[in-house]
């Protein structure tokens, strides 16, 4: 009796629709929209789908961010998912945080999927040797510190760059902290 109990509910379970999520629901949205003639509509429910999905970008961009060392405190700044402020790189992914220390700070900013990140791929290495910059490797990924700022570009697509006025072995503690193996991976 328990067993065919069991298999009714799961036989109802499974005719039950499943709750998409806004994403999904935004996607109905244009398809229906588009079917109706309605193109404005099916425009804007398309761009408002991409705006959705650079929000979920940039929640698993934030996820490489490490968490604060011992003695410091972070604060997540505002993702820029495609945003105006990365418009002159060409688009992208941004996360960032402050870490803060004492009276020192330091800002760790990740820039993902920029077309213009991908071309200065090239070109970092030459930049940092002509304009003086002492290069450095942590975890296998280079970095150059130009007066104080310290840049790396990991797997040619997600560039890590670490500023402000603490030293510079605090901010290569932060590049320690991080997981640059999974983040080429993202």
């Amino acid at each position: 009796m328990s067993r065919l109990i069991l298999a009714s509910t799961l036989l109802v379970c499974a005719a039950l629709p499943v709750r998409a999520d806004e994403f999904t629901d935004t996607l109905e949205s244009a398809l229906s929209a588009y079917r109706e003639g309605n193109v404005k509509a099916a425009s804007e429910d398309l761009d408002y789908a991409t705006k959705l999905l650079g929000s979920q970008k940039a929640e698993a961009l934030a996820r490489f961010l490490p968490p604060a060392p011992e003695g410091w405190s972070r604060e997540d700044q505002a993702p820029d998912d495609e945003g105006m402020g990365m418009a002159m790189f060409g688009g992208g992914t941004t996360v960032s945080a402050v870490y803060a220390k004492a009276a020192t700070e330091a800002t760790l900013t990740l820039l993902a999927d920029s077309p213009m990140v991908t071309s200065l791929g090239a070109m970092m290495g030459g930049l940092a040797q002509f304009s003086g910059a002492k290069p450095m490797r942590i975890q296998r990924v280079e970095f150059s510190e130009i007066d104080g700022e310290l840049r790396g570009l990991v797997n040619n697509r997600v560039l890590v760059t670490v500023a402000g006025d603490a030293p510079s072995d605090d901010k290569k503690l932060l590049l320690d902290a991080m997981d640059f193996e999974a983040l080429a991976a993202y």
